[in-house]
C-alpha cells in the first residue's frame, strides 16, 4: 500500500524524498502512517523495479539533491492498483482485538479505556482540520479541483469514521453501566491472581 501512496504522490509531480515525506505527513498520514525510513526504503524498491527514477541536482554549498519522478511503468502500476476490485473492507484492528479481550479487566478500567479512546478520536478529528487546509493548498498548487474533490472525500471519511468510533465508545460505556446496575462492580475478571 505504501508504494502506491508514493506512486500517487509522484504522479502529481517530481519530488525529493524529503518533499515526499512532508507531503505524506500533510495529506496521507491521517489514514496511512509511514516512517521516513520506510519511505526511503520503498523508494529504493520502486526505483529497482523501474516504477520511479531519480536524478541528482547539484547545489552549491549543500549536498546534492536527489529528485524522484514516476515512470510510465509506475503510472501503469498506479492505474492497475486503482482499478483493482479489492474493496479493502477487511477489518484488522488493534482496537477490536483489545476490546474482544477486555473482559479480563475490571469495569472501571474498561470505562476509562473507552473514555480515553473517545478523547483520541477528538484529537484525531482536530488533526483532520489541518488536513483540510493542506488539501486546499495542494489543490491550488496543482490547479486541480477534480483531484482535490477526492482528497476532501478521504478527509470526510476520516471525520465520519472518528464520529462512529466515538459513538460506539459511548454505547460501550452505556452497556458497562447497565451491567453494573444488574450485577454490581464485585465481578472479578477471569485469570487475575489474588
Amino acid at each position: 500500500m505504501l508504494k502506491h501512496g508514493i506512486l500517487g504522490l509522484l504522479n502529481y509531480g517530481e519530488m525529493t524524498g524529503y518533499e515526499i515525506m512532508g507531503t505524506f505527513r500533510d495529506s496521507l498520514n491521517f489514514f496511512w502512517r509511514a516512517q521516513t525510513s520506510q519511505i526511503y526504503r520503498e523508494l529504493q524498491i520502486l526505483r529497482e523495479r523501474g516504477l520511479v527514477e531519480d536524478r541528482l541536482v547539484e547545489q552549491s554549498g549543500k549536498p546534492d539533491k536527489k529528485i524522484f519522478s514516476i515512470t510510465h511503468a509506475g503510472r501503469e502500476e498506479l492505474k492497475r492498483w486503482l482499478r483493482e476490485d479489492e474493496a479493502g473492507l477487511q477489518t484488522r484492528s488493534g482496537i477490536l482485538m483489545r476490546v474482544f479481550f477486555r473482559g479480563e479487566m475490571g469495569p472501571e478500567e474498561n470505562r476509562e479505556y473507552f473514555r480515553s479512546l473517545q478523547g483520541k478520536c477528538q484529537e484525531f478529528r482536530q488533526s483532520l482540520e489541518a488536513a483540510e487546509g493542506y488539501t486546499e493548498e495542494y489543490a491550488k498548487a496543482l490547479e486541480s479541483e477534480y483531484r482535490a474533490l477526492y482528497w476532501k472525500m478521504t478527509v470526510d471519511f476520516g471525520h465520519r469514521y472518528m464520529e462512529m468510533v466515538s459513538d460506539w465508545c459511548e454505547e460501550c460505556m452505556r452497556k458497562l453501566e447497565e451491567m453494573d446496575e444488574h450485577i454490581g462492580d464485585q465481578r472479578e475478571p477471569q485469570g487475575e491472581e489474588e
